[in-house]
């Protein structure tokens, strides 16, 4: 079972450590895709960081902190790791560990977006979503787009804007976003928004993530 206690904090990354392989589907910057894995990395890059092989640095990265390259699952941000998110929610059987952070610079509008030419920015919301459960594919990839429709919900709602197009972003050009599931526990053979599963994660990435991006607002205005 994952909890808050499966989390780790080591600085400039932050390391979810679950006991055996979860079932995983994910755009992470290293395993992407579906399969089964152990760790679940997020971590935190200098905003000058532009190596000539990001997947090949990102893995010596994992090799020299002890993690096995094919047990892995890995992202990247510039947000600073003390702006890592993260909540625990319980519908009965089923429970879930939703972590984020929010980093805003790169908002864009993906229904506008095809109108400029979007430079590379600093700046990307990654999403881990736990699920103790035990999930079909279906069920996993339906919770994945309820967790995908509830990120553009909260940026609508706190008025986050793509500069270029003056309109409200619907996410960043670098999000990232890992779904899994223990595959123990109460089946799911569903996981859409008004399942138990997906109401679950829309209730639980809504309140973590309106959180974030409120931390990340206040952070920035301070600098500003």
């Amino acid at each position: 079972m994952i909890t808050l206690d499966s989390i780790k904090h080591y600085g400039e990354y932050v390391a979810i450590e679950a006991d055996g392989p979860l079932r995983t589907f994910s755009s992470a910057m290293h395993n992407a895709g579906y399969g089964n894995y152990q760790y679940f990395i997020n971590r935190t890059v200098d905003k000058s960081y532009f190596p000539s092989d990001a997947h090949e640095e990102m893995k010596q990265f994992l090799q020299s902190k002890g993690f096995p390259l094919d047990k892995t699952v890995a992202m990247m941000t510039a947000v600073d790791m003390k702006f890592a998110f993260s909540r625990f929610f319980k519908d009965g059987d089923t429970s879930i560990v939703v972590m984020v952070t929010a980093g805003l610079n790169n908002a864009v509008d993906v229904t506008r977006s095809h109108r400029y030419s979007y430079k590379p920015a600093i700046g990307t919301i990654n999403i881990f979503i736990f699920i103790n459960g035990c999930l079909t594919d279906e069920a996993l990839i339906q919770a994945l787009c309820c967790a995908v429709e509830t990120k553009t919900k909260v940026l609508s709602e706190k008025k986050i804007i793509d500069k270029n197009t003056g309109t409200v972003a619907t996410g960043t050009s670098t999000d990232s976003i890992c779904i899994t599931s223990t595959q123990k526990g109460e089946v799911h053979e569903y996981g859409g928004s008004i399942t138990k599963v997906g109401s679950l994660v829309g209730k639980g990435l809504y309140e973590t993530l309106s959180i974030a991006v409120d931390e990340y607002l206040k952070y920035t205005k301070g600098k500003s």
